[in-house]
């Protein structure tokens, strides 16, 4: 990345830093209260599995830091005013598709759709404020932008979500969202103007002699990405030993990528449940601990299958209600139940949880079996046979078992789904290096080829990359659909200019930065899945209920306050609303990789402290620790990126500084939503959890302390 030359003190900020100001505030604030509620929603209303929900964010959050690397270049390319009116059209229309969807499919392609328009939204606003900004006050303007963030982080959940979900629905959380960012189409059509342009971005415009087409537009916008690449196949021009070793190793990585598909499938599934007889009915009782619920328990009657259901939300205040309890099931499903203490029993039976293995092992046999594996269960599943025949194997011997008679036919059709999904991750990763070597292999003959030549050639990659994504089994169409449209990126590796090797090799260095910054933003994605997930469970609010309340009625103001989910974004939030000023004052002038070191420290010791106890106290602490660590690295982290970046690419690099959030959210919600499960759900340690994502920072830390040391030190001295 080139530095800028220094310009005049520039104390004032433009109408337009303003404008795009307050459209990151409602764009994040509604991005925000839609996730403050989103993992809850989707496993306690629409019931999806924790799993599941990680699936989908571990796809959606990449999917919108990814395509800021796209969308910036074409703001560059063909207007800032024009693409932002494009990324408030998908917000609103995804946000709104959201709340209306109730089936997995149409979740995930709903929050495609906001993905689509959040990551076309986000170096845009980036690049505006880059632009409106100089050296003299870059700090200062990142830090109110960030500000601006949080703000719409902090109000939206703690005053809009809470009216609208206990008030109407979570439903309209979500739409909501969709308001908030479809009317920014109005300002943006009759307020926003392009931002001003550099001097410096004026004299490299005119040295060009045309604008670039779209394909070339394209291809510069991933020549950063691929820089590594680049570098790799200028090795192998000079390595007769490096073109075998190269090729031999992507031909590894996809024979190894085709065994792990190839081998046998499983998942597993942990539940706390148990079905009892009693006479001729059927009680379902089930512990799902919630401490911040405001019911210790449910009953209801599920119409399908006729059982009465108990739910257990507060178990350790069960035995103060256990003869309500015992009268509600009497009364509502007319059982028989001989005695408190033989419910009680039950109840504790139930909190013990079941963890069942579903492995699909292929093979000839046609059957399902259920094994006991110590505290597991494991159920080995044969081949599909005839259609329908498996469900129905599978079915009829979880329903022979106590502990896995529970199990619906909707849940048992599930676990089969799951379990036939293989690993395709490794093979495709495999594939894309391999049809990158070879078409950067091909770019000469690219080069001077006719018109249909270059068309054949593309086909030719087109068809051998993609044909072995669309013709392997046991992978959903949108998997499909996602992996062909990232490998499309690797075509643009035919228009790049590979002599500049300086170059690239700044663009990997920046690839390193990022990929190493980003493990901060994998602790950081665990405030929107296994940290709700945890404060739901584990963190009685009690004490802080009580204080809010006792000082609410002080002033003579009567209320019921009570911490929610929606607390940890808030207070996350309103922790930088209150210094995040003052710590961009103070980091002002300070070198930006130290800066970003220290900040992270910070965050890895808020994480560690979560780990300490499940009182309230210590994990508002815990978070409000993370909170000053993550406003004291980030905004210094944006601001050197947006200095150093060629003014007539702005938006493109401010784009790319999104790689963090591919990398953190990806490896965050995936890693998050299984490491939870198992320390969480299966062995209740979520002290465990905690150490864990703590090892994590400590690592980032680590990282950046040896990139420090390594790479030059001008390339890191503050703007």
């Amino acid at each position: 990345m080139s530095n800028t030359t220094k310009t005049k003190d520039r104390s004032k900020f433009p109408p337009l830093y303003w404008l795009v100001v307050m459209f990151e505030f409602f764009e994040r604030g509604s991005y925000y209260g839609m996730m403050s509620v989103l993992s809850v929603y989707l496993v306690d209303e629409l019931q999806f599995a924790k799993q599941d929900v990680g699936l989908i964010k571990g796809t959606i959050q990449p999917l919108l830091y990814f395509l800021p690397i796209l969308s910036g270049a074409l703001a560059d390319r063909f207007g800032y005013r024009r693409m932002l009116m494009i990324a408030f059209s998908l917000l609103g229309g995804g946000y709104f598709l959201t709340s209306q969807a109730t089936g997995y499919a149409p979740v995930f392609l709903s929050l495609v759709v906001m993905g689509l328009g959040a990551g076309t939204f986000k170096p845009i606003v980036s690049g505006t404020i880059a632009r409106c900004t100089d050296e003299s006050n870059s700090t200062l303007g990142f830090g109110i932008f960030y500000w601006s963030i949080n703000l719409g982080a902090f109000l939206f959940p703690l005053i809009l979500v809470p009216l609208l979900r206990d008030n109407i629905g979570y439903e309209w959380v979500i739409i909501a969202s969709a308001i908030g960012t479809g009317a920014m189409l109005l300002p943006t059509i009759f307020a926003f103007r392009e931002p001003p342009k550099a001097k410096d971005e004026e004299q490299q415009l005119k040295q060009e002699s045309e604008k670039p087409g779209l394909f070339q537009t394209i291809a510069n916008a991933f020549e950063i990405i691929y820089s590594p690449v680049v570098l790799l196949a200028l090795w192998m021009t000079r390595s007769g030993m490096g073109k075998v070793v190269t090729l031999v190793t992507a031909l590894v990585i996809c024979a190894y990528g085709a065994w792990s598909f190839s081998s046998p499938a499983g998942f597993t599934k942990v539940y706390s449940a148990r079905l009892y007889q009693t006479g001729d009915k059927l009680l379902e009782i089930r512990v799902e601990r919630n401490m911040c619920s405001a019911d210790s328990f449910k009953v209801n009657t599920d119409k399908l299958s006729g059982r009465t259901m108990l739910t257990v939300v507060r178990p350790d205040e069960i035995g103060k209600h256990i003869k309500e309890v015992k009268n509600r099931l009497e009364s509502s499903g007319h059982l028989s139940i001989e005695s408190s203490s033989e419910l009680i029993g039950w109840i504790e039976q139930a909190g013990n949880r079941v963890i069942l293995d579903v492995v699909m092992a292929g093979g000839e046999n046609h059957g399902a079996v259920l094994r006991e594996n110590g505290s597991r269960l494991s159920l080995i599943v044969g081949n599909q046979g005839q259609e329908g025949s498996l469900s129905k194997g599978v079915f009829t011997t979880l329903a022979a078992d106590a502990r896995t008679a529970v199990l619906n036919k909707n849940q048992v059709v599930d676990l089969l789904d799951r379990a036939g999904k293989r690993p395709f991750l490794i093979l495709f990763i495999g594939l894309l290096f391999l049809a990158a070597l070879i078409v950067q292999r091909l770019s000469g003959l690219f080069k001077k080829s006719s018109q249909g030549m270059k068309f054949a050639l593309i086909s030719l990659v087109l068809t051998g990359l993609y044909l072995p994504i669309w013709v392997l089994p046991d992978l959903s169409l949108f998997a499909r659909i996602l992996t062909s449209v990232l490998s499309l990126t690797v075509i643009s590796l035919f228009a790049i200019s590979y002599e500049a090797t300086e170059r690239f090799t700044d663009h990997l260095k920046f690839l390193v930065m990022i990929a190493i910054y980003s493990g901060f933003w994998i602790m950081y994605f665990q405030m929107f899945d296994s940290v709700l997930w945890y404060v739901q469970a584990y963190v009685d609010p009690a004490g802080l209920n009580h204080a809010i309340n006792t000082a609410l009625a002080a002033v003579g103001i009567e209320s019921n306050w009570r911490f929610d989910v929606e607390g940890v974004t808030y207070i996350n939030a309103g922790t930088i609303i209150a210094l995040q000023l003052m710590i961009s004052a103070i980091v002002k002038k300070t070198k930006a990789l130290p800066t970003m070191i220290v900040g992270i420290m910070f965050a890895t010791i808020g994480m560690a402290i979560l780990s300490i106890s499940t009182g309230i106290w210590v994990f508002m602490a815990g978070i409000i620790i993370f909170s000053v660590g993550e406003m004291t690295a980030h905004p210094k982290f944006i601001s050197y990126v947006g200095q150093t970046a060629p003014k007539a690419r702005v938006a493109m690099y401010m784009g790319y500084l999104f790689l963090y959030g591919v990398f953190g959210s990806s490896v965050g919600g995936v890693l998050g939503a299984n490491l939870y499960v198992k320390f969480v759900d299966e062995m209740n340690q979520p002290r465990t959890l905690w150490l864990i994502f703590a090892g994590i920072g400590v690592m980032t830390v680590v990282g950046l302390l040896v990139y420090n040391a390594l790479v030059t030190r001008k390339d890191l001295r503050t703007p």
